[in-house]
């Protein structure tokens, strides 16, 4: 090629390059205005999964929800928004261009009650105080434990709460009693119409409960006392 042409090419080059810069400066100015423009901001709000203080929680959300646009959601924001709300363990946003957002609640229900000055307050299968919801007329369990301390109860409180909330629902309405005493190896839960159960620590709550529904049910295990599932893989019946 003539050095002429070498030339026009390379200034050819250049401008197209210079053109490219200038389309993705202004294609990212227009994106950065766009999506928080009105033309996409948030009008209609669906929260879903809300049962607890549902009415609370959905109006916190909403609130926060129409401050922002279907291109630019703070999930951050939301979460803060019911943070106060121990009955919420999560909230998951999905925008649908160009006005509504779906929020999706997964919630922290109680599975037992412990009682803090004298009333009975709603525990989470994770140990969390949930102040505040009426747990009256449940039938929960409830929960042998020190006064919990900064919303939370203590790890023994805690392994009983865990071994409670692995269990399905059937077997939790035969709960008639829960307590830990270390000389029986951690958690022991009395059933209605059942043996004395042990379940040690508040690990593999649910195989530990598989276990004991299996012994329940099988012919091979005589009537005893006591099951022990701590180790759900070699359930142990004694007297």
């Amino acid at each position: 090629m003539r050095p002429e042409g070498r030339r026009r090419t390379q200034v050819l080059r250049r401008w197209i390059a210079v053109g490219a810069l200038v389309v993705a400066v202004l294609a990212c100015g227009y994106w950065f205005w766009l999506r928080d423009s009105a033309l996409v901001a948030v009008e209609e709000v669906e929260v879903r999964g809300a049962t607890a203080n549902a009415e609370q929680v959905n109006e916190a959300l909403e609130q926060v929800a129409t401050e922002m646009t279907t291109l630019h959601v703070d999930d951050a924001k939301l979460a803060q928004a019911v943070a106060g709300f121990p009955t919420v363990a999560s909230i998951a946003a999905d925008a649908s261009i160009p006005h509504k957002l779906t929020v999706t609640v997964t919630e922290r229900l109680p599975v037992a009650v412990v009682k803090v000055e004298g009333e009975p307050v709603g525990v989470s299968a994770d140990g969390l105080l949930l102040p505040g919801l009426d747990v009256s007329g449940q039938g929960l369990p409830e929960i042998d434990a020190e006064q919990p301390k900064g919303g939370r109860l203590g790890p023994e409180g805690t392994a009983q709460a865990v071994i409670v909330g692995g269990a399905t629902e059937g077997l939790r309405r035969r709960i008639e009693a829960v307590g830990f005493d270390e000389a029986r190896g951690g958690v022991v839960i009395e059933l209605e119409n059942g043996p004395e159960a042990r379940f040690g620590g508040g690990a593999d709550a649910e195989l530990k409960w598989r276990a004991l529904a299996t012994v329940l049910l099988s012919e091979e295990f005589p009537a005893a006392p006591y099951v022990d599932v701590s180790v759900p893989e070699r359930p142990v019946s004694g007297g």
